[in-house]
């Protein structure tokens, strides 16, 4: 590396260590996808290392991941190539032209019905953790990044003894939130707490670790199992998204109980008026889908005797593990 290059030690103090985290983990998709090594990444002309990273956000988009990932391999690029920083033009276009439809473009909540339908459908493909995550995820309002985050002892399981004689209920903590850490939900579907039960003591059974990741995959590899079960079930055009899933759940929720605070303290969100933005929209959001009748009878049959349907599948369909691919660099 050239001495223009190098780092200085100050330059790595520039950034709160979340905000560099969030860059380092956009940053290692963006050299994945692009087959570049740090190496590579450093030396590349601009002009190259700009279409390269242009072409990286048009995939992101058209793979439905989320606007912040690429906005954040665009300022990450910057960060440890500020000599190109002014001169990532069509990158620029690019996140200009995603951040003017996003505005506009609003991925609708799911039903619970449909998550079902979905949470099938991966496990008929032997993606157990995914389909257990689904409708973990939809009952609890979890984001795709507090969902992959959850570990073994994160699980609070029925008459825990570490909570005490007083509590009962089950629920998920979660260390790091977007509002803050140390945070809870407690699961409200009894389908629900019982399949999470039984995957945790799957878990536990094949763990080689004190304190495994309870579902051992990650957020794009989580896109891609949503996006193949819709397809499966002809739902391509619906658009869905794991922030269907937290949208839904929270749509669900309101919808049953009439409660925004109750709404508000499970799904953790620090403001009202944003939640009050989020669920008013449900009934509009949800009305206008397409979706076959025939489809929401299946997701209602399959509801009725979940608990069943899902212990079957993951006892007779071999699972199908992610082979995760991990990028260590250091600049």
């Amino acid at each position: 590396m050239s001495n223009h290059m190098q780092r200085l030690p100050l330059q790595d103090l520039v950034l709160a260590p979340a905000t560099l985290k969030a860059y380092t983990n956009s940053l290692s998709s963006f050299l994945s996808h692009s087959r570049l090594t740090p190496q590579q990444l450093l030396n590349l002309p601009a002009r190259t290392l700009d279409r390269l990273l242009a072409v990286f956000i048009q995939h992101s988009y058209d793979s439905a991941a989320p606007f912040q990932y690429s906005s954040n391999a665009l300022n990450a690029v910057a960060y440890h190539r500020p000599d190109v920083k002014a001169r990532l033009f069509i990158s620029r276009q690019c996140i200009k032209g995603w951040k003017r439809i996003k505005r506009t473009l609003s991925y609708p909540p799911i039903t619970w019905e449909l998550t079902v339908a979905i949470a099938v459908a991966m496990a008929q493909r032997g993606l157990h953790g995914p389909a257990v995550a689904t409708l973990v995820a939809f009952d609890c309002y979890l984001r795709v990044t507090e969902m992959t985050r959850i570990h073994l002892h994160d699980v609070v399981l029925p008459n825990d003894a570490r909570m005490g004689r007083a509590h009962t209920a089950m629920a998920v903590c979660l260390a790091e939130t977007k509002t803050g850490r140390n945070q809870s939900v407690a699961l409200d579907r009894q389908s629900v707490r019982d399949i999470l039960c039984a995957w945790v003591a799957h878990t536990a059974r094949n763990a080689g670790e004190a304190n495994p990741r309870l579902f051992a995959f990650s957020p794009d590899y989580f896109r891609r199992a949503m996006r193949q079960a819709c397809a499966d079930r002809g739902l391509s055009h619906c658009h869905y998204t794991p922030h269907s899933l937290r949208h839904g759940g929270a749509s669900s929720d309101f919808l049953t109980h009439g409660s925004i605070e109750r709404v508000q303290f499970r799904g953790r969100w620090k403001q009202m008026e944003t939640l009050r933005t989020y669920v008013q929209s449900a009934r509009a959001l949800l009305a206008a889908q397409q979706v076959p009748p025939e489809l929401n009878q299946l997701g209602m049959q399959l509801s009725d005797s979940l608990t069943a349907v899902m212990a079957l599948l993951l006892e007779s369909v071999p699972e199908v593990r992610p082979r995760l691919r991990r990028v260590a660099f250091r600049l």
